[in-house]
C-alpha cells in the first residue's frame, strides 16, 4: 500500500484528486515518523518506508536501497545518505550522518560535522563515513511500536531530528548511501529549486517521447 498521512484536509483532497490514497492523522503527531506510527496501528504490515512529504525528489533507486537494508535480519530501522556538498556543511536545513565502518550511524547534527579542534578546512573532509541525510525511513514493526512510547530525548529536542530519539535508545540505525541527491524543502527557496528540476525532468521526457 502506498498512503499519504496527513493532518490537513487540502493535503488529502489534493491526494483523492490525483486518485491516491490519504489517511488523517492526529494533529498531535511530533514527527513524520510518530505519523507513520498512527498509520501502522491501522494498517498492518511488516516493514513501513517513510519518505518526508518535503522531500518530492526521492528516486526508486534509493527506496530500493533503503528496503534492501532489511535483508539483514538484525536492521531494525534504515535510512539514506548521500555526498556531501561543500555548500550544504554548514547549511543548518541540510542535515549531516557520521557513521562507522559498517554503515551504522553515530549521529546526525544539522551542524558541521566533525568538531574541528585546530580549525575547520573550507570543505567539508573527503571521507565516505560524512555524508548528507536524506528524509526517508524504513522501520520493522515492533520498532516502530518501541519508538512512539520513548519521549523526545535530549538530542531530539535540540536539534529537532526524530532519528536522534532512536540513537539515543540504542537502536542501530543502518544508512544506505545512494548517489541521488534530494532536495528538502525547507525555504520558498527550496521549493523554486525543485520546480525547476521537475519542469526539467518533464521536458526531457517530452523530448524522448518525440
Amino acid at each position: 500500500a502506498v498512503v499519504v498521512a496527513t493532518d490537513d484536509e487540502r493535503i488529502r483532497s489534493a491526494v483523492r484528486a490525483f486518485g491516491g490514497e490519504a489517511v488523517m492523522t492526529s494533529e498531535r503527531c511530533r514527527s513524520g515518523t510518530d505519523r507513520v506510527a498512527e498509520v501502522a496501528r491501522r494498517i498492518r504490515a511488516d516493514l513501513y518506508l517513510n519518505i518526508q512529504g518535503d522531500e518530492p525528489l526521492m528516486t526508486t533507486r534509493t527506496v530500493r536501497r533503503v528496503l534492501a537494508l532489511h535483508r539483514d535480519a538484525s536492521v531494525a530501522m534504515g535510512t539514506a545518505a548521500t555526498a556531501l556538498a561543500k555548500t550544504d556543511w554548514a547549511n543548518p536545513n541540510a542535515v549531516k550522518v557520521l557513521t562507522d565502518r559498517r554503515g551504522d550511524a553515530l549521529y546526525f547534527s544539522r551542524g558541521a560535522l566533525p568538531y574541528y579542534r585546530d580549525g575547520a578546512p573550507a570543505a567539508p573532509p573527503a571521507t565516505p563515513l560524512l555524508q548528507k541525510h536524506l528524509g526517508i525511513y524504513s522501520y520493522r514493526a515492533d520498532l516502530l511500536r518501541q519508538f512512539v512510547r520513548w519521549p523526545a530525548g535530549y538530542f531530539e529536542t535540540a536539534e529537532k531530528l526524530e532519528q536522534l530519539r532512536a540513537l539515543e535508545h540504542g537502536v542501530r540505525i543502518r544508512v544506505a548511501t545512494t548517489p541521488d541527491d534530494s532536495v528538502g524543502v525547507d525555504t520558498p527557496a527550496d521549493a523554486a529549486r525543485v520546480e525547476r528540476r521537475l519542469r526539467r525532468s518533464r521536458q526531457a521526457r517530452g523530448r524522448q517521447a518525440i
